[in-house]
């Protein structure tokens, strides 16, 4: 019986995901979209990372490409733990790790900091900021510079209306982040070159207003 539960389980989850826009269909390889498609086509000619906006030249490995929506909250929403249950649960799933809309460079040691947090408000007085990055953390949350907060906004509202994923964290701050950080020129043109890369296009940088029709 098992078995069969968790085949209908899966099937479920499968369908759930084709009631929403899909994602890209280009990108299959996490790790080659990341090496080639992000490092040597979406930032071939540098860069500003996306929590400390630190401008860089060329990759290092002081750098790294950060998913902003995690892999790990991704697992949890697909119910599943290694790579391979994950691609059964989900087909999309490899399409998720590889989006390019949802990663952006950032330093290695943000990432550190990120690893198993939420994003949200820190409160004041009980707040770590990283040195030479207005980046706060405190108690398995992190907040990014108000720089950053509607990049973070827009990437999550894609990856839940294309892949059919949760909203990790109040829909409403998000919300917010959307308003209090505006598209920009810069978050323009990387939409533009994301779809020259992978075919589709973030549509919440294209019109940021939608964001305010979604619910939790």
């Amino acid at each position: 019986m098992r078995p069969v539960v968790t085949a209908l389980f899966c099937l479920a989850a499968t369908a759930a995901s084709h009631a929403y826009a899909g994602g890209q269909d280009r990108l299959a390889d996490p790790k080659a979209a990341v090496e080639q498609a992000f490092w040597q086509q979406l930032y071939a000619g540098g860069g500003v990372t996306l929590y400390c906006g630190k401008a860089f030249s060329a990759p290092s490995g002081l750098l790294s490409a950060s998913p902003v929506y995690s892999a790990k909250q991704i697992k949890s929403a697909l119910r599943c733990v290694t790579d391979s249950q994950c691609q059964v649960a989900n087909p999309q799933y490899p399409y998720m790790l590889a989006d390019l809309h949802n990663l952006y460079p950032d330093q290695s040691r943000i990432e550190l900091a990120r690893r198993n947090a939420l994003f949200g408000t820190v409160g004041e007085g009980s707040q770590s900021t990283l040195a030479d990055c207005d980046f706060k953390s405190a108690y398995q949350l992190v907040e990014p510079r108000d720089a950053a907060k509607g990049n973070v906004a827009r990437a999550i509202f894609y990856m839940h209306t294309e892949y059919g994923l949760p909203i990790v964290g109040q829909l409403q701050m998000f919300q917010q982040w959307n308003r209090l950080d505006p598209v920009d020129d810069e978050e323009r043109a990387r939409n533009s070159k994301i779809e020259s890369i992978q075919g589709n296009r973030n549509r919440f940088i294209d019109d940021p207003t939608l964001a305010d029709s979604l619910e939790p």
